[in-house]
């Protein structure tokens, strides 16, 4: 099978290349509006000919300073993604990309329901409001979706579990005269599992997020209160308590207090308590170079004993020659820990990255990854997303390579040399735009080597965009697993269909189908269907 697999991936490859000519399109340029990071913004979108996954080119002069690549893309504006940069991206910059005509004049015969489609589409890529105007303002001061969804889980022996669920989430900007900053998300479901004939109802409400912040006008001094999170406190992960920070343009201090979440229904807790503190540094403004780094302290106690007790820094630079970013913690161990044979210090949680466009074509990666739990919020799981999480720990080397604005090439090699020692590699190729519709499709085939376990997986897609605001999306693969320790082999093979369209102005209706069947799991088939509303 992997012999096989191998003489098919050149194949797979040159019939790649071999459709990248068939989209036809004319050069146009526009101007760099907003400069976000690695974020870039422009003037131009879909009735201009712009689509998502586009490449871009940024002109300094007759010189080639950067390359882009479209993220989100409304009507007549979009957020690139940075994929390479000579030079410090900069507002006013000369953007050059491929103009469809074909597009262009289709979506001009309904100028009025391309400016609906593109007002949802903005609100949906959360990009900057179109300028400076007070009522437009003070309609975007609240900005969030509600919506309904509903999955259908039916196994091969014979149970199954129905679960419709309610979202809403909403964030509140400049409120009380720009004083106050609000933030709110909520995940209410009901699941009815069906076992042997027995059925059993759980109803749960989920709260991820439900804070206030109050807050001077330039956020130089802010107090937040209640659910939370904060990007300086990755670890911490959700809180409900208080958090006070208060800095200027160069630097800043935060303290901070609460306890965590119930794990399992998220309901509020005192069971853990946590304390601690954090100071960062940053660019000035409008420095050529961005970057930060940051160090603190945590403390926590569960049930009035020790809990955990450590120290971390973390720190990330963006500049044209590379990003990176470094997060490592230390901890102290007292009371039980010690008691149980911990040394007095250890160092946990260690993440490192690190990218460089080496060219405006190719860009190489590195990075390092060893925490022991990472917390990851998914909608949905897949057979994919299992084998990457299983697999994430170690130290990774890999590279992007762009052909002809249309194929990405993008390989991996992966090695953990710690007591589980593995060695993985994955490679994909992704062809976007190659036949009407927009055709985009992508192959992969990772493999991973364990002391005990051997997981190889194909997977590949096609996806359609048959009329404006809308994709279809076919996906399958097969995962291979060998257990040495049990002797046993398993082969995983999934199916799915997913369609996604924007209706009216700002509804935006899903549906998918998955059917998932191996020799050790038996079959599985869900089915999921939402309507959100955003606002």
């Amino acid at each position: 099978m992997i012999h096989a697999a191998r003489k098919l991936v050149p194949l797979a490859l040159l019939l790649m290349i071999a459709l990248t000519g068939a989209a036809l399109a004319a050069p146009a340029t526009t101007k760099v509006t907003y400069v976000a990071g690695s974020s870039i913004y422009i003037e131009v979108g879909t009735l201009q000919g712009l689509r998502a996954g586009d490449t871009l080119q940024v002109l300094r002069g007759t010189t080639v300073v950067g390359r882009l690549r479209a993220a989100y893309v409304s009507s007549k504006r979009a957020s690139c993604d940075t994929l390479w940069t000579g030079a410090l991206l900069q507002a006013g910059d000369v953007v050059r990309y491929d103009a469809r005509t074909a597009d262009v004049a289709a979506l001009a015969d309904s100028s009025r329901g391309a400016a609906v489609r593109a007002d949802s589409t903005r609100r949906a890529a959360q990009l900057p409001p179109p300028g400076p105007n007070a009522r437009s303002a003070n309609r975007q001061r609240l900005r969030g979706r509600a919506g309904a969804r509903w999955l259908s889980v039916n196994t091969s022996d014979g149970s199954s579990f129905q679960q419709p669920s309610l979202d809403l989430r909403f964030d509140g900007q400049n409120v009380a005269a720009g004083h106050m900053d609000l933030s709110f998300d909520m995940r209410n479901r009901r699941t009815t599992r069906n076992f042997n004939g027995t059925a059993q109802v759980d109803n749960q409400g989920r709260v991820y997020r439900a804070s206030m912040t109050v807050r001077s006008r330039d956020a130089n001094r802010k107090f937040t209160v209640g659910r939370q999170s904060s990007p300086l406190l990755a670890s911490i992960n959700l809180f409900d308590g208080g958090l006070l920070e208060i800095g200027n343009a160069r630097h800043s201090v935060g303290l901070f207090s609460g306890t965590q979440p119930d794990p399992e229904h998220y309901s509020f807790s005192g069971k853990v308590l946590q304390m601690g503190g954090y100071a960062e540094w940053h660019q000035a403004p409008l420095s050529p170079a961005r970057w930060s780094y940051a160090m603190g302290a945590v403390s926590s106690q569960e049930n009035g004993a020790p809990n955990r007790d450590f120290l971390f820094a973390q720190s990330w630079w963006f500049t044209k020659r590379f990003n990176a970013s470094l997060t490592q913690e230390v901890d102290f161990n007292r009371g039980w820990k010690r008691a149980m044979g911990e040394p007095a210090l250890s160092t946990t949680s260690t993440f490192a990255s690190l990218r460089v466009p080496v060219t405006e074509w190719f860009s190489a990666n590195t990075g390092y990854d060893n925490r022991r739990n990472v917390r990851l919020y998914r909608d949905r799981l897949t057979p994919e997303t299992q084998f990457d999480d299983a697999y994430r720990q170690g130290a990774w080397f890999g590279g992007q390579l762009e052909v002809a604005k249309r194929l990405r090439l993008s390989a991996e090699s992966r090695s953990n040399a710690g007591s589980d020692k593995s060695h993985s590699w994955s490679s994909s190729a992704e062809l976007s735009r190659f036949a009407p519709g927009h055709a985009t499709a992508r192959i992969r085939l990772s493999q991973y080597f364990g002391r005990t376990v051997e997981s190889t997986l194909w997977s590949g897609s096609l996806g359609l965009d048959p009329m404006p605001q809308s994709h279809v999306e076919l996906a399958g693969g097969t995962r291979k697993t060998h257990d040495g320790f049990s002797g046993t082999d398993d082969t995983e093979r999934w199916e799915s269909l997913d369609v996604d369209v924007t209706l009216g102005r700002s509804w935006y209706a899903n549906g998918g189908y998955e059917q998932d069947h191996g020799g050790l799991s038996g079959t599985t088939r869900q089915f999921q269907a939402g309507l959100s509303w955003r606002f």
